[in-house]
């Protein structure tokens, strides 16, 4: 296969706030890359760049500084010094950077909420609920009145009575969930983290499109989606994270070429954004 990158390529590496940092391609083994940014070098996974979420650029040199776009950096330490021994992967490349820029410190542990028997698990002012009991039915307007502070729900493999959930929420995760999902039922609430994971049947996909407070959306498994259904997303105002599997490389490429969006941050670790 022929690889859309070469040695000495340039490209801008996003960084999660809608910003970016100049990066330079100095190794290339085996779908592996050295590539040098913000005076850290690391040793990345390629995939990024094979499935154009980063977008070689020829002869463009990487120390440009313009508007939204972070210079390089030294530490104080030698290349060497910086170089990651081990190879990780873009998501990871993406979040080492953006913390060395100060975008967010985002190699501080996630935030983790033990998935425990519900509603007792749970104080009255928790503003993280996670519910994963296979087989229990949840209605989520029972939330608002047990958790008036709930900032960030985490649901998966549960059934839903309703899809009213509390207004007061920030980040939604809903995971193989087994009922029908209607996204214009709750298209209305001020979410800026959405995660969408394998869902047995998710209705209303168009109300994505109009979701301007959007900062970072997950859809895994959506394959039924036609390229032309998916594309109004990179037009969305404030997306600056996604993940869009809608199934087919030809298609997740194609929307990617449109994209800027760096990877999405893990949902436990966006979550601190809304419960510090």
């Amino acid at each position: 296969m022929k690889l859309p990158y070469r040695l000495g390529d340039s490209f801008a590496l996003p960084l999660g706030d809608g910003a970016t940092a100049d990066a330079t391609i100095e190794a290339c083994d085996h779908h592996v890359v050295d590539i040098a940014v913000a005076g850290l070098r690391l040793r990345v996974n390629d995939r990024a760049l094979v499935l154009h979420r980063w977008k070689a650029k020829r002869n463009v040199s990487p120390s440009t500084t313009r508007s939204g776009v972070y210079p390089e950096r030294s530490r104080g330490t030698r290349d060497d010094d910086a170089i990651t021994e081990q190879r990780i992967g873009p998501a990871h490349a993406e979040r080492i950077v953006a913390t060395h820029l100060g975008v967010a410190n985002l190699e501080m542990p996630p935030l983790y909420v033990r998935a425990g028997e519900w509603p007792r698990e749970f104080l009255p002012d928790s503003r993280y609920v996670r519910i994963a009991e296979p087989g229990l039915t949840l209605d989520p307007r029972e939330l608002a009145r047990q958790y008036p502070q709930l900032a960030v729900l985490d649901c998966s493999r549960i059934a839903l009575t309703s899809l009213e959930f509390p207004p007061t929420l920030r980040a939604l995760r809903l995971a193989r969930i087994t009922t029908p999902v209607d996204l214009r039922a709750f298209a209305a609430l001020p979410l800026r983290t959405l995660a969408l994971e394998h869902l047995r049947e998710a209705r209303g996909i168009d109300a994505l499109m109009h979701w301007a407070t959007l900062e970072q959306l997950e859809m895994l498994g959506f394959w039924q989606l036609e390229l032309n259904e998916a594309m109004p997303l990179v037009q969305l105002p404030r997306l600056m994270r996604a993940e869009i599997d809608i199934g087919g490389r030809r298609k997740n490429v194609e929307l990617n070429r449109r994209a800027t969006w760096a990877y999405p941050w893990p949902f436990e670790l966006a979550a601190r954004l809304f419960v510090q």
